[in-house]
């Protein structure tokens, strides 16, 4: 065969093969709408299946059922893989795996994201150990990444046994209500085992998973907006571990103050949102709340102060629980990693009580927790609000275990315990000899919270940076968060 053969038997292969894949499909598409226009490279392309067949085969796919390449989001470069659900269902054999391993090590490379489009029926059960090994070294891959550089999952339909895996060994995943699904063991095994019929969504759809696994970084009602969500996503996250070289540039003003603070400081005893705390002090409106319905007491997210991405570790609730503590573990663990200061919101009495909590893991969870903090290695910088008692106090914001700079509110309460309980216990023979009990306990508990538990009480043993008024929360923040990055 000649030149001008090759060449036309060359245009015409390539003719036949958008034919099969044309453009309009769902894999494809979702490459379109996640990157930049006409910035796709795909890659290995003309692969095909070559793993073992036990008597049965399939007619072998250019592209194996998975589309890998690189491209860019608003200009920063990415690679990609969009598992391809009109191919065999997505299913992953031995060559669609390594297909993936590629695209994560050449991702590893540039030092750049790697983003899963996940849509899967598992493994390719006629390759037997040729398709599971593939599988196991497309896992190896994706947990040598992990540290390196940022893996972001989005799940678009069912993914089941060692392919949720894929997803699950991501640093974030994004699922939609629509048909997101991420199971262990598929509906069928499931209904069979249980002699009860499951809808998918029941065993491991979006609200599984955002609500009671903690699995789902964010959720969104449809694929479209799960894209969206992913470009947002992205833009709070570094290229690599190495951490951003410069922070984005920011409207807001570094010395903005929150009058509004000062009114929720002075009702603070009355009930408040310790996200509208958050939303105040940080950049506005960048704020980005992971995981809002899991461990919903414990609020997690990424937010900018001052252009720079922070991890927010927040008590939304005053008693923390075994789901809070590992939801902040996780968070510490992506700050740790993608080297993100962290900012802590301080207002926790302690751990919840109660037998089952402490029969469920309670004191592990905490544990691990503390250990997470005293582990951490970037710039941590805490604001403590309200009370901060005991373990707590120790795991939130202390000094001893890693908090960099502690500034306080007026309001806040510092102690082993709180002040009622406290006082109950040092002055309970006090309290009982008076005529007045009642208005003895009182006093002894002022007494308490004004001599032992105060703010300016732990300011004058500097274990309190400062004592801060509410409304000027963000310009010291900030000028922590410079102090820190600068000698970091």
């Amino acid at each position: 065969m000649g030149s001008r053969e090759k060449m036309s038997a060359y245009v015409e292969k390539r003719a036949a093969l958008a034919a099969a894949a044309p453009e309009s499909n769902a894999c494809r598409q979702r490459i379109r709408q996640l990157l930049d226009e006409d910035s796709f490279v795909e890659m290995d392309s003309l692969v095909e299946a070559r793993g073992l067949s036990f008597g049965f085969t399939r007619e072998p796919v250019a592209g194996d059922g998975v589309v890998t390449g690189y491209g860019t989001i608003d200009d920063r470069l990415v690679y990609v893989a969009a598992q391809d659900p009109d191919v065999y269902g997505g299913s992953i054999g031995q060559m669609h795996a390594e297909k993936i391993c590629k695209a994560v090590e050449l991702a590893c490379t540039a030092q750049v994201p790697f983003i899963g489009l996940y849509e899967t029926g598992g493994a390719r059960i006629e390759e037997g150990v040729v398709g599971l090994e593939g599988l196991g070294n497309l896992l190896a891959s994706l947990e040598a990444a992990s540290g390196e550089i940022p893996l972001i999952a989005a799940v678009f339909g069912p993914c089941a046994g060692g392919a949720a895996y894929v997803a699950a060994l991501s640093d974030f995943v994004l699922m939609s209500e629509e048909k997101s699904g991420l199971f262990m063991n598929g509906p069928m095994v499931v209904s069979g085992v249980e002699s009860k019929t499951f809808e998918p969504d029941e065993i491991g759809g979006a609200a599984v998973h955002s609500k009671e696994t903690g699995m789902a970084s964010l959720t969104a009602e449809n694929d479209e907006e799960m894209i969206g969500q992913l470009k947002m996503l992205l833009g709070y996250l570094p290229d690599s571990a190495d951490g951003f070289i410069y922070p984005q540039d920011c409207d807001d003003d570094p010395n903005r103050t929150d009058a509004g603070l000062d009114d929720i400081a002075e009702d603070l005893d009355n009930g408040y949102d310790m996200r509208q705390v958050i939303g105040s002090v940080t950049d506005q409106g960048s704020f980005l709340e992971l995981k809002p319905d899991f461990a919903s007491g414990m609020i997690c997210g990424l937010a900018r102060l001052d252009g720079t991405t922070v991890g927010i570790i927040a008590n939304g609730e005053q008693r923390l629980d075994k789901k809070m503590s590992e939801k902040a573990v996780q968070m510490i663990r992506i700050c740790d990693r993608f080297r993100l200061p962290i900012l802590t919101f301080t207002d926790a009495e302690g751990y919840v009580i109660g037998i089952e909590a402490e029969k469920g893991g309670l004191l592990m969870a905490g544990a691990s927790l503390m250990r997470a903090m005293l582990n951490a290695s970037v710039p941590r910088i805490g604001l403590i609000v309200g009370k901060a008692s005991g373990t707590a106090y120790l795991t939130m914001s202390s000094k001893s275990c890693g908090t960099d700079i502690v500034y306080a509110w007026p309001t806040a309460e510092i102690a082993i315990t709180n002040a009622d309980t406290a006082a109950h216990i040092i002055y309970r023979k006090e309290i009982a000899a008076s005529e007045d009990p009642a208005n003895a306990r009182n006093e002894f508990v002022e007494r308490y919270a004004r001599e032992i538990a105060s703010a300016d009480v732990a300011a004058k043993l500097g274990h309190v940076d400062e004592v801060i008024k509410p409304s000027a929360s963000r310009p010291r923040l900030i000028s922590a968060l410079n102090m820190l990055s600068f000698t970091e």
